[in-house]
């Protein structure tokens, strides 16, 4: 019986010191021991990737808040508060566009003869920018500075004037009734009211 005990022990104590010996191996010449690394750009990435709230805050050509034009409105949606809007053309029903913390920061309006279908989503909250750094409060110079082929007009029905770059429209705060205007009247200090992606 003791010699069995002894016989466990060493293959115990030959187990242990052959997985120590595994690990620390010499090197043989002319090969090289590669450690694995990752680098800090990649933790950073890795963190970056868990909650990207960038393309969900940014204002771009066809979203904003994870609400795309085109797309089906999720009814669900604990951003969305259906709503009435009404302005000189009439009511609209809509919903409420509200950030996760129930606050609200625009409006989105569906496609008239399909109301499941985002048609145009508002943006009003100044909090939000577009990739160029643009939003509500931004003035007319700084929306020519990043956008110099933007165009500019008035409505006559409400006197509105809107810039538009692609499916981004800055409306302005100056008036004018008429389609066609002249740009030099625009004071460059004119601030953006809201935004509107269409």
């Amino acid at each position: 019986m003791k010699s069995i005990a002894i016989l466990i022990l060493l293959l115990t104590l030959t187990v242990f010191y052959s997985c120590k010996e595994t690990q620390k191996q010499p090197e043989k010449e002319g090969t090289e021991v590669i450690e694995p690394k990752i680098s800090t750009d990649a933790v950073d990435n890795l963190k970056d990737s868990k909650i990207d709230t960038t393309e969900k805050t940014t204002i771009t050509q066809n979203g904003f808040y994870g609400f795309k034009i085109g797309d089906k409105i999720n009814l669900k949606s604990k951003n969305l508060q259906e709503s009435v809007r009404k302005n000189g053309e009439g009511s609209f029903l809509g919903f409420d566009l509200m950030d996760d913390k129930g606050e609200k920061i625009g409006f989105i309006l569906s496609e008239p003869d399909n109301q499941e279908i985002i048609k145009v989503i508002e943006i009003s909250s100044s909090k939000y920018k577009t990739n160029k750094g643009i939003g509500i409060g931004s003035t007319y110079q700084e929306l020519k500075n990043q956008y110099p082929d933007i165009e500019t007009h008035g409505s006559e029905i409400e006197s509105r004037t809107t810039s538009k770059v692609g499916n981004l429209y800055f409306q302005l705060d100056t008036a004018f009734n008429t389609y066609e205007i002249d740009e030099s009247k625009i004071k460059p200090s004119t601030l953006i009211t809201s935004i509107f992606l269409l």
